[in-house]
């Protein structure tokens, strides 16, 4: 039951996860830039790889990574996005009436076909002050469901700011 519960909380308090797998409309209509010491692009396998110091930027989009792997389908769509490093960063603006989503872990997985977002090792995800954090998370995005774990030496933890209050209206 206590696992449901953080899920829950983690999935109303933050509101930032399930931007992970959308943008604002801009971003996609800017072009896609990536920049990486190496890359390499296998056709039959539809496996792309850029290897060192990768970054990835469309629009408020910016990830950074050691390593990015894309893996495209047999009609051109990419089906997963593995980034790795120590850490593997993503930012993007998913609001614009909110600040920057930003997550970080030594893995993040995004699988397009399963429609899940996967955050793995010392994994972290922050917006507006409130940040969550565990050795993994992965967001369902379908099911809009959250689901994070500790490990042997940490537990999850999910911080959030204090909200502002409204003005009593008997204050004088």
């Amino acid at each position: 039951m206590l696992p449901r519960v953080v899920s829950l909380i983690a999935l109303l308090a933050l509101g930032a996860v399930p931007t992970l797998a959308s943008a604002l409309p801009t971003d996609r209509d800017q072009p896609l830039q990536v920049a990486a010491d190496s890359a390499s692009f296998n056709e039959k396998t539809g496996i792309a790889t850029y290897r060192g110091s990768v970054v990835i930027r469309q629009g408020t989009l910016e990830v950074r990574a050691d390593e990015v792997v894309i893996t495209v389908d047999k009609e051109g769509n990419v089906s997963t996005t593995v980034a790795t490093g120590k850490p593997a960063r993503y930012q993007q603006q998913v609001d614009p009436k909110k600040g920057l989503v930003s997550a970080e872990a030594s893995r993040i997985d995004y699988d397009l076909r399963n429609e899940t977002i996967s955050l793995t090792g010392q994994a972290r995800l922050k917006q507006d002050g409130a940040s969550f954090q565990g050795a993994s998370i992965v967001y369902a995005i379908a099911r809009q469901q959250v689901e994070a774990k500790g490990d042997a030496s940490s537990r999850v933890q999910l911080i959030l700011p204090p909200q502002p209050r409204a003005p009593r209206k008997d204050a004088r």
